[in-house]
């Protein structure tokens, strides 16, 4: 199997879900000078959070 494709990068944080809360989680993680990663399942804004 080749991995010469994929990248590695390095965040303070990671942020798993990107509803209502992960997002929070990552703009306070932000607006305190952290380097913040989030991953989604979907497309951001297409989370359950936004269909409750």
């Amino acid at each position: 199997m080749d991995h010469s494709d994929i990248q590695t990068i390095e965040h303070d944080v990671l942020v798993v879900g990107a509803g209502g809360a992960g997002i929070r989680a990552a703009i306070e993680c932000a607006d305190k000078g952290l380097s913040t990663g989030i991953i989604s399942k979907s497309l951001l804004g297409k989370a359950h959070t936004v269909m409750a």
